[in-house]
């Protein structure tokens, strides 16, 4: 298992309707490896996103396809985070179905 890998590859993942990474938009707002283990705080803009799940899924599957155990931790954005994330949505929508908060 290396550290340094499995950290890059969970660096790249992408939002799904956002031209950009989810630690770019601060949804991964943080990443620790202990062991065998990845800890990874998701800090979402809103409750009740419908991806959620999705982004999450994204960045367990990595983790786990590197052979480490994978636990997550949520949280609310606060204002400063919000208003950052709103500002890089708006700027890199992808377009879709996913209505865009802009």
């Amino acid at each position: 298992m290396d550290k340094e890998i499995v950290l890059k590859a969970i660096k790249f993942v992408e939002h799904p309707a956002i031209n950009a990474t989810l630690q770019e938009l601060g949804i991964l707002s943080k990443v620790e490896v202990s062991g065998e283990l990845i800890k990874a705080e998701f800090s979402l803009p809103f409750p009740n996103i419908p991806i959620k799940d999705d982004m999450i899924g994204s960045v367990q599957i990595i983790a786990e396809s590197f052979g480490f155990e994978f636990l997550h931790t949520e949280r609310i954005m606060n204002d400063v985070e919000k208003t950052r994330f709103m500002e890089l949505e708006k700027a890199n929508w992808k377009g879709g179905s996913t209505a865009c908060s802009c």
